[in-house]
């Protein structure tokens, strides 16, 4: 790997995992890394019990991320090993979509659409978005 790739591979993985800790630290309907829900993060990580993730906690949460991410366990990992977890990621976080959207079409629950189901489901338009609502808030 050349010193050009190696750079790109740290800084993205840096990035990466500055912009994902933060987000694990708050509430969520999904939760943070790997679906755990905020009172599991909070006791696994939160050490002093304050309710808060400080800097320390939320270390261990990185090398808890990047171990995951390392799967040769070297302590260094390759931009085929990131590329490989991000990926999977990736395809963890659609199945979870795809899993919610049939939930929603699936009216009486049995676990089957049926043709009526399908032409009955009224997916989110304009405002009910989140993506949209999200938008109209910034200004955008």
């Amino acid at each position: 790997m050349t010193f050009t790739t190696r750079t790109l591979a740290t800084l993205s993985l840096a990035a990466l995992m500055a912009a994902s800790v933060p987000a694990m630290a708050r509430p969520g309907p999904e939760g943070g890394p790997h679906g755990m829900k905020r009172q599991e993060l909070l006791a696994k990580y939160d050490t002093n019990k304050d309710g808060k993730l400080d800097e320390q906690e939320r270390a261990a949460i990185r090398a808890d991320q990047f171990r995951k991410l390392d799967s040769a366990g070297k302590g260094q990992m390759t931009l085929a090993e990131f590329s490989t977890a991000l990926e999977a990621q990736r395809a963890r976080h659609q199945q979870e979509r795809q899993k919610a959207l049939f939930e929603k079409m699936d009216a009486n629950k049995d676990g089957i659409v049926t043709a009526e189901e399908f032409a009955a489901f009224k997916p989110a338009r304009d405002g009910d978005h989140p993506r949209r609502e999200r938008g109209k808030a910034d200004g955008k």
